[in-house]
């Protein structure tokens, strides 16, 4: 039984002028010499030879499959390639996040040091800049650029000539100070004015506390009328009202003496001769610690402001 494709085939080899058989046997007419009319078989191979043919001639198998092939490689470069990139941008990326380092421990000198740089921060050591205030340091100041050599050698250049100073001279450099002494005290009364009354207060606690740390005996507060008196003793209430009618007599000697009297008046003084001078402490003494709160209150939140930690103000 013959296809689709052979009978397709079959017909266009019956079909006049489509194949050379064909143009063959319309040349000799039926019943002359040579003539072979068409059978199955010669129909059969004529198929068969078509379809050869046409494979032959189709490119649409070969190619078709080699393509499919080479686009399959493509797609697996591609996501080999894509995954590569992927594996490089985290690498990447963990390389860029940064360690977390790790607190060192601070040994009991660290925690010392760091502890004196708060407190040094906090008691306003640089102050204002003031004018040399004696006559050696006027001198010094006028001088110090001239000479040769090293500061010590200029230092001690400028002190045998300033002992060879006339008197006239030593007097003008002291006049010189004393103009610099009122000068400083009026810009040292403007700096501690432009300072917050709870700055001067936490400045002054610092300055104790560096004393005791490093075992200075010289301790220089900074006075400011604002901050809050502490609440005086009886006792101290008594030689106020005292000292100066003590002081005043004749023959009181000298201002020992006249404490030394006072003192032997106050022991001497009955309860109720000293009542009204406990009555006064005890009132100035409420008086002074509200208003020691509220500054108390004010220099830690100053403090906490400047990125002091509040432990350091006492409470």
């Amino acid at each position: 039984m013959l296809t689709a494709i052979g009978r397709a085939a079959a017909r266009r080899v019956l079909q006049p002028g489509r194949t050379a058989a064909s143009r063959l046997t319309t040349r000799l007419p039926r019943g002359s010499v040579g003539y072979r009319s068409p059978n199955a078989l010669s129909i059969f191979a004529a198929a068969r030879a078509l379809s050869v043919s046409a494979r032959v001639r189709s490119p649409a198998k070969a190619p078709g499959s080699k393509t499919k092939k080479s686009s399959s490689t493509a797609t697996k470069k591609k996501k080999a390639t894509a995954t590569k990139k992927k594996a490089t941008r985290k690498k990447t990326k963990k390389a860029a996040t940064p360690k977390k380092r790790t607190k060192k421990e601070l040994t009991p000198e660290d925690k010392e040091k760091a502890e004196l740089g708060q407190l040094k921060k906090m008691a306003l050591l640089k102050g204002p800049s003031l004018l040399p205030d004696s006559a050696w340091s006027v001198y010094t100041s006028r001088n110090i650029g001239t000479g040769e050599g090293t500061l010590t050698d200029k230092i001690k250049g400028l002190s045998s000539r300033f002992a060879e100073l006339s008197e006239s001279q030593k007097e003008d450099l002291k006049s010189t100070a004393q103009s610099n002494q009122n000068a400083n005290k009026t810009t040292r009364q403007k700096w501690v004015e432009s300072q917050p009354v709870e700055a001067i207060y936490l400045a002054n606690i610092a300055r104790r506390r560096i004393a005791r740390k490093t075992n200075k005996t010289r301790l220089f507060l900074i006075h400011d009328d604002r901050l809050p008196k502490r609440a005086r003793s009886p006792y101290a209430l008594f030689i106020k009202s005292r000292f100066s009618q003590v002081n005043s007599q004749p023959g009181s000697g000298t201002s020992q003496d006249s404490f030394r009297a006072m003192s032997e008046e106050w022991r001497s003084m009955s309860e109720s001769e000293k009542q009204p001078f406990k009555e006064a402490a005890v009132s100035e003494s409420e008086k002074s610690a509200v208003l020691f709160k509220d500054l108390k209150e004010k220099a830690r939140a100053y403090w906490k402001a400047q990125g002091g930690a509040a432990s350091q103000v006492p409470s």
